[in-house]
This record gives structure tokens, C-alpha cells and sequence, in this order.
């Protein structure tokens, strides 16, 4: 039997090549952001980047494993009937960090007002320097259907500073309903409130908020959008704002924008609009993160002189070693009244929580 040669197009190869090359390209694009969504700080984004990549058929086993502890902990396999405990922890973690105001004092020592130059009372000056100290928290799921459950969360916070002999503490709780409401759609309402303690004073606050997220993937990132409708209730007033937030996993980062627009508090100094912007990415084979963030606020007076601040923040975060996450933050004041214009400094030493 005669052979016939076959005849290859040089089209026909080219078109294989760049095939080969953008199966290649996709699945290193989606391996990369399966590895970069655990910087993100969404569950729910990285849960939506370990399903893009086992849809390659190609995924790591870490992966399949690290996918069904999430949608586990999601109520994913819940069965009807069966124990509706879906996940349950408690963690534990040391606090080290620069304080720029432990006591809750004021920032400025004196300020003008018609020519007349008053001083502040020393003891209600703010007091900053190092504190020490533990940060605790538990949390539990109970699964009532099929990608449903109720999350009840509970953190506490308390710090010394050894300079001062005084010390500083929040606590918070928090009461959710989280649900999937189709294919890659939520709606979450929670229900939380919190407590600060400080040497001169206590401020307690209540926050009802109902969020709508959905996931999607474009062909450069996967992508979480939330819009979220909240309603503060503080001692003496209460807010409603509404807040759009935009989580993107991309080949390198991740990052997040956060545009927040609140209703005018007749009276009181209260936010008006603030907006965020952050992005995290690995260097070697450790973390960094920037962040930035500018707000306004009005509504209220002192001494018959409407007030009204501008405060913008900048922030810089570093892993320098597996567990540690050290973080400077410098924030800028500018008010109408000078009296409240202020800068202040913070250093910060997160340690990754013991956790059971």
C-alpha cells in the first residue's frame, strides 16, 4: 500500500499554535486568580475563583478540597433532615500596635474664636503611644436550605497601654441571614451592634443592612458587585446610607472601590459621602497592600459656626513574615472649624489568629 503524504496547511498550524497558547494562557490566568481571590478578603469571590478553574478540569487537588470546605461552610451540601451545623469556630489573637488616640480625647490643644485663643483641659487631650493587648471572636452557621443559612458572629477587643495605665475595648455582635438566590446571586440581611469603651466615654451603635451581591467574570478578572442599604442607629440619631462596592480578582491583584452616600443628620457633624479604593497583591512570595480613602461630613455647628470636614487616609501594609502583617496609616483632617483639624499616625502588627 502506497502512502500519501498529508499536506499541512501552514494556516491550519498556525491556528493550533495560538490555541495551544490561549488554552495555556486561560488556564494560567485562571490559576493565577484562584491564588490571588484568597487576598481579597471575599468568601464568596473565592469560592467563584476555585469554581473557574475546576471548570478547566485541570485544578490542583489543594483546590477541589479548599472549593468543598467553602461551599460546605455555604450550605452547598446541605442535606434536609441532616445537621444543619454547617461550620463553627473561635479564634484568638495578640494585638501590637501604635495608638494615636487611646483615651478618645481631642486632637488639637487650643483653638481661636473671635480673637480669643482658648486651651483645651489637659485631661481631655488625646492621649497616643503604644497598646498591647488580645482580640477574640467565634462564630457559628446553621444551614436552613440549600446555599441558606443563618451566621452568628461575636468579636471583643481589648487593649492596655503601659505608658498611660489606661486601657481601650470593643465588642461586637452580629445576627445574619445569608442566601443565594440564583446561580451566582445573594441577598444577605444582618443585623449587628457594637460597643467602644474608652477613658472618656462609651458610644454604642446598631446597624440593620441589606445587601444584594452578584458575581460574574469579564475577560480580564471575576468580579463582585454589592449594592447595600443600611440604616445606623447611634444613642441620640440614627442614618440611613447606601453603599456600592465593586471586588475584582485580577491575573495580579486584587482590589476593591467602595462608594458610600449617607442622609444629612440635622444637627450632627455625620458622614455625607465617603469612598475607598484598596489593592492587594503578592510580592515574592509575601503580601502588600495599599489603600486610600477620602470622606466628607456636615450637619452640625460649634460655637454657632457651621461644620463641615473633608478627611482623607492613606495606608500601606506589608508581610514580612508567614503569619505577620505589619501597616502604617496616615490620616488628614481639614475642618471649617480649625479646632478639628488634625493628623494622626498608626502603626499596626496583625498576627495571624489561633484558630479551633
Amino acid at each position: 500500500m502506497a502512502l500519501i503524504p498529508m499536506r499541512c496547511c501552514p494556516k491550519n498550524v498556525l491556528a493550533l499554535l495560538c490555541w495551544g497558547l490561549l488554552a495555556g494562557t486561560v488556564q494560567a490566568d485562571t490559576l493565577d486568580r484562584a491564588r490571588i481571590a484568597g487576598l481579597s478578603g471575599s468568601e464568596r469571590l473565592r469560592m467563584f475563583a476555585y469554581g473557574k478553574l475546576l471548570e478547566k478540569g485541570n485544578a490542583p487537588r489543594a483546590v477541589i478540597v479548599q472549593m468543598k470546605q467553602t461551599m460546605v461552610s455555604q450550605g452547598f451540601y446541605y442535606d434536609p433532615g441532616g445537621s444543619r451545623l454547617i461550620a463553627a469556630e473561635a479564634w484568638v489573637t495578640p494585638i501590637l500596635s501604635y495608638d494615636g488616640n487611646i483615651n478618645g480625647g481631642v486632637l488639637q490643644d487650643s483653638f481661636t474664636f473671635n480673637g480669643f485663643v482658648f486651651q483645651a483641659d489637659p485631661a481631655f487631650h488625646a492621649k497616643a503611644g503604644p497598646v498591647l493587648g488580645l482580640s477574640a471572636g467565634a462564630a457559628v452557621r446553621l444551614a436552613w436550605a440549600n446555599g441558606r443559612y443563618v451566621e452568628g458572629r461575636a468579636l471583643g477587643e481589648a487593649v492596655w497601654s503601659p505608658d498611660y495605665r489606661i486601657g481601650r475595648s470593643n465588642a461586637e455582635l452580629a445576627l445574619c441571614s445569608r442566601n443565594q438566590v440564583i446561580g451566582w446571586t445573594f441577598l444577605d440581611l444582618c443585623h449587628s451592634g457594637m460597643a467602644v469603651k474608652r477613658e472618656l466615654g462609651t458610644s454604642v451603635s446598631q446597624q440593620t443592612a441589606l445587601a444584594l451581591t452578584r458575581l460574574y467574570q469579564s475577560d480580564s478578572a471575576y468580579h463582585e458587585l454589592t449594592a447595600q442599604f443600611s440604616q445606623t442607629q447611634y444613642e441620640a440619631w440614627h442614618q440611613p446610607s447606601v453603599t456600592l462596592s465593586w471586588d475584582a480578582v485580577w491575573d495580579g491583584a486584587a482590589t476593591r472601590l467602595s462608594l458610600t452616600k449617607a442622609a444629612r443628620v440635622h444637627g450632627e457633624t455625620a458622614l455625607n459621602n465617603r469612598i475607598t479604593a484598596a489593592i492587594k497583591w503578592p510580592w515574592g512570595r509575601r503580601a502588600m497592600g495599599l489603600g486610600l480613602w477620602y470622606q466628607r461630613s456636615d450637619g452640625g455647628s460649634f460655637l454657632g459656626t457651621q461644620r463641615k470636614d473633608e478627611a482623607a487616609g492613606i495606608s500601606v501594609s506589608y508581610e514580612p513574615h508567614p503569619g505577620l502583617t505589619a501597616q502604617i496609616a496616615y490620616m488628614a483632617n481639614q475642618s471649617s472649624v480649625s479646632f478639628f483639624d488634625y493628623t494622626q499616625t498608626s502603626v499596626n502588627l496583625r498576627f495571624d489568629a489561633l484558630r479551633w
